[in-house]
């Protein structure tokens, strides 16, 4: 239990440092932004062209990416009808509830943690599940928002955009480089991938933590303590619920990277989602900041029960 927990505290302590730096200033939202631009053009694509390049596509488990998926689209809807019919949030605001609920910080967070406790079964199935929420997820997301907030969307327009977004353009580059079976490993671009990718989880946590200290004021209200209860408590029992029904897969170690990622916290990409489409992130950012302390707690949960 104790070396759960310890392996635990470097994740928390990055966070608290980078709580730390925006409380006293040193670091603003600016330099936060900053940071985060860096990981979602840099260093978070060089992550996923080095894990789609060198990735084992026969060890991909359907049962738990269809199960995944589909928990994803039941709590994402859930959530759209929640925000917009119980707390009348405007309609592009709800669409980003439903993607914090649907979208884990798996890449920042759990990917780095997935590779200290698990093999690579677990690892191969949680980076799996990152690939289909770069292709898929943030795909529809991007759609809906562009239809909501706009009156005329040009398809043409639309997948040049989606295409040419940095995670999406990333994994086309990492399939290209795996179907023609261009050997990277031990390269000067190994390397250079290696060492960006490296960068992922303590810069995304550090920008977690100066981001969370300007909006550490009334944090619980009932719309991000609702949203934290989806993400952290009600995920992983539809994912189960879903993985039961349709593949007799009802209990986590039946679907270990699955369900790993269900007790991930919300996804701090819809804090960029916020600043293209003019959304106040204030309720958003309280939302983040109380799944990604409060998952420290089903994390460690997950880890043991996982590895017993």
């Amino acid at each position: 239990m104790l070396q759960i927990f310890f392996g635990l505290t470097p994740f928390i302590f990055i966070t608290l440092i980078g709580f730390i730096f925006g409380k006293f200033k040193v670091f603003d939202l600016s330099h936060a932004k900053v940071f985060n631009l860096f990981l979602f053009y840099v260093a978070v694509p060089a992550l996923i062209i080095k894990f789609v390049a060198q990735s084992e596509i026969g060890q991909v488990d359907l049962k738990q990416i269809v199960s995944y998926f589909l928990m994803q689209a039941s709590l994402g809807f859930l959530t759209f009808l929640i925000t917009k019919k119980f707390f009348k949030r405007p309609v592009p605001e709800s669409i980003i509830w439903a993607l914090m609920v649907a979208l884990s910080n798996h890449v920042t967070l759990l990917l780095p943690i997935t590779k200290i406790y698990f093999g690579t079964e677990v690892i191969t199935q949680v980076t799996s599940i990152i690939l289909m929420d770069g292709v898929i997820l943030l795909s529809v997301i991007a759609f809906f928002l562009e239809l909501t907030t706009k009156k005329n969307i040009k398809l043409s327009t639309f997948i040049k955009n989606v295409t040419f977004n940095p995670m999406i353009l990333s994994i086309l580059i990492g399939v290209l480089l795996f179907i023609f079976s261009i050997n990277i490993n031990e390269t000067p671009v190994d390397y250079i991938l290696s060492v960006l990718a490296a960068c992922v989880s303590p810069v995304g946590l550090f920008a977690i933590g100066i981001t969370l200290s300007f909006y550490a004021k009334k944090v619980i209200n009932k719309l991000t303590a609702s949203i934290s209860i989806l993400k952290l408590v009600i995920s992983p029992i539809i994912l189960l619920i879903i993985g039961f029904i349709f593949f007799d897969a009802g209990v986590p170690e039946k679907i270990p990277g699955a369900f790993f990622v269900s007790v991930a916290p919300c996804g701090h990409t819809a804090i960029v989602l916020c600043s293209a489409y003019n959304v106040n992130p204030e309720n958003i950012i309280k939302a983040l900041f109380i799944s990604t302390f409060a998952s420290m707690g089903t994390i460690f949960f997950a880890i043991k029960y996982l590895t017993l």
